[in-house]
């Protein structure tokens, strides 16, 4: 059994087990903790968090314009049970929902994204997304899905969030992006090497 959802930690094993014997994973186990931790990141770039805590520290009494999430864009790279399970938290919070899928259509679920782009439209969706929310499964055609130019194409006021798999994110162009200022944040639930060394 996989303690995750997804098996490419054990499939080595897996290849050299007997098609008798049969694998189970943890499938749906995490969605609604990991929908949560989407929204807590947002919020906390949202809310200016560290601005609050850094001013808490001071003992400084600062007036600012505190942000909302209502109106913001929600996009949710891929559309899985997590990325409906943070479309629907979102919408409570009356974010705009967009999605970018391999398939386009037959979008199930509570929430339906206003708009949902291809593959091949990636560079628009990234760039019409204020919080970006990752939840693709590690493949072939996904590694390294989010590298420069998708960092390119987004918002600088844009946070990038990641909860599927790591190797989906190529680590070193986020780190450029962060670094330029080309993008506002990240929030990482996940990362190429776990654990972290």
């Amino acid at each position: 059994h996989s303690f995750s959802a997804g098996v490419d930690g054990i499939a080595p094993v897996l290849r050299e087990t007997p098609d008798t014997l049969r694998a189970s994973n943890a499938r749906g186990a995490f969605t609604s903790s990991l929908a949560e931790y989407a929204l807590a990141a947002a919020l906390h770039f949202n809310k200016q968090v560290p601005r609050c805590m850094a001013n808490r520290a001071a003992g400084r009494w600062e007036r600012f314009t505190m942000n909302v999430l209502r109106g913001k864009t929600m996009g949710l790279l891929g559309y899985g049970s997590i990325a409906r399970a943070t479309a629907k938290l979102a919408a409570a919070f009356g974010m705009r929902i967009i999605a970018l899928r391999r398939n386009v259509g037959g979008e199930a679920g509570e929430v339906v994204p206003e708009a949902t782009y291809g593959y091949d439209d990636r560079a628009a969706f990234f760039g019409a997304a204020d919080f970006i929310v990752c939840s693709l499964p590690a493949t072939g055609e996904t590694l390294h899905f989010v590298g420069a130019a998708a960092f390119e194409a987004m918002k600088e006021s844009a946070v990038f969030i990641s909860l599927g798999r790591g190797d989906v994110v190529d680590e070193a162009a986020l780190v450029a992006a962060l670094s330029r200022g080309r993008i506002c944040g990240a929030a990482l639930d996940v990362f190429e090497q776990e654990p972290l060394p």
